[in-house]
């Protein structure tokens, strides 16, 4: 949406919030800014959109705008509170687009713009410090009581942590595995070399050997540095975020790991493949090892998947003379929008989705990874979603991201660099190297 659209939505949502603006006339001038029926039908929801301005004594209407979930367990968290609350609130879920880098556009549009088009709203974990500092987002401190978040995995906490205020709370955590199909590779691949030869041996049966994310997004920068890592590389200093360490030889080796899969173990067009490009492709049985989150494991081995009950999961493989492998630390924080008019309904339900119910329906429904302590030890997560008892010592060797406060700009730096290497436009060596600097001169401002 181009910014003189966005500023023409921020107006007529005032006015429809104001009771200035009929219900007919707001749909009208929306579907003319380019919005569908649909889309436009949930805005006019969310505002509470009557147009009579009588205020009325009906719910508070809130939207919860995510990144995207196509496992249906998000909106089944919504139903359950909206059924349930005894707070006088409805919440609209508003789904997001399927890559994080598109996500973020949209959330930097709207937030530039001071806009309340949602209320409460999911956030990458190394994206809380960027948007507290931004303005963007409320603090939760005295809302959320430190006994409370005690409860809570203590890394994600951290993450929703800057300059002493709590900016946002954690939903899930997430970490990359690896999945292997049990009916095709009968060892689980500890090594590279190992994980290579088990994807060449088994396309004879099948299209793809590897699947994994490819394509110019976050999700690369997570490939890359558990490659890294298993390498026993790192792209900045852990002890000095203004130390780039990434072009070493290790590092060299890692990304000319990842190039040799290109069209081999893995199709050419893997570069242009996200998370659900691949899981659908395993899904399918078109793959017989694939990269990727804990959310598809249930999808995995639900009801029409051609791989349910043929593929089991197992740590990230390490190479050279790395000897253990490193999932990515990934995962969802939750934030009050710094610009909404609801914040104790918004508050009321995040409050709702911190809790067992909703963090036990993320595990059991969504096989996504919570961050409530309790639920790793629930005897009904653990009878109804067995992942969980193989999760433990895969967590216990993740790494976070690299630690910057220019995280954002470091990341499109990464894709970039390693896009090209993957493409062939460039060697993993030039490509470390023009990456190096890259790097070096943005930690350095």
């Amino acid at each position: 949406m181009l910014p003189e659209q966005r500023e023409a939505l921020d107006e007529i949502l005032v006015k429809i919030r104001s009771g200035r603006l009929t219900r007919r006339t707001f749909l009208e001038r929306a579907v003319a800014l380019g919005l569908t029926s649909t889309v436009a039908g949930s805005l006019l929801e969310a505002c509470g959109g009557s147009g009579s301005g009588s205020g009325g004594s009906g719910p508070t209407t809130i939207v919860w705008q995510t990144e995207n979930d196509n496992s249906g367990t998000y909106p089944a968290i919504v139903d359950a509170y909206n059924k349930t609350n005894k707070d006088n609130v409805h919440v609209v879920w508003h789904n997001g687009p399927s890559d994080t880098s598109s996500l973020i556009t949209l959330y930097d549009n709207t937030l530039r713009a001071r806009s309340a088009t949602f209320d409460v709203y999911n956030i990458d974990v190394v994206w809380p410090a960027q948007f507290a500092s931004n303005g963007w987002t409320l603090d939760l401190s005295s809302r959320w009581p430190a006994s409370d978040r005690a409860n809570y995995l203590p890394g994600p906490i951290k993450s929703c942590t800057y300059n002493g205020q709590i900016v946002a709370a954690p939903m899930r955590t997430d970490l990359g595995i690896l999945y292997y199909r049990t009916d095709l590779i009968s060892t689980a691949p500890a090594t590279y070399d190992q994980m290579t030869s088990a994807a060449k041996a088994s396309l004879s049966k099948v299209k793809i050997g590897y699947a994994w994310q490819g394509a110019q997004y976050e999700g690369l920068v997570c490939d890359f540095v558990e490659v890294l890592a298993g390498y026993g590389g790192s792209v900045l200093d852990p002890n000095n975020s203004k130390s780039v360490t990434v072009n070493s030889p290790e590092g060299v080796a890692a990304l000319t790991e990842m190039v040799s899969w290109v069209g081999t173990i893995s199709p050419i067009a893997i570069t242009t493949y996200a998370e659900e490009a691949c899981r659908q492709a395993f899904q399918n049985g078109d793959a017989a090892l694939m990269r990727n989150w804990p959310y598809a494991y249930s999808l995995g081995n639900a009801s029409g998947s051609k791989v349910a009950g043929k593929f089991d999961i197992t740590p990230l493989p390490y190479g050279g003379s790395g000897t253990v492998g490193h999932s990515c630390v990934g995962g969802w924080n939750m934030a009050i929008n710094a610009f909404t008019k609801n914040p104790d309904a918004a508050w009321s339900f995040m409050n709702y989705v911190l809790g067992t119910d909703a963090q036990k329906t993320l595990a059991i429904q969504g096989s996504f990874t919570p961050a409530l302590n309790s639920v790793y030890s629930d005897p009904d997560v653990k009878t109804k979603q067995p992942l969980f008892t193989k999760l433990a010592p895969i967590l216990q060797n993740s790494l976070p991201r690299p630690v910057s406060p220019v995280y954002t700009d470091l990341s499109n730096l990464i894709q970039v660099n390693i896009h090209q290497a993957l493409a062939k436009q460039v060697t993993p060596a030039a490509a470390l190297s023009a990456l190096q600097s890259q790097l070096q001169a943005l930690v350095n401002k």
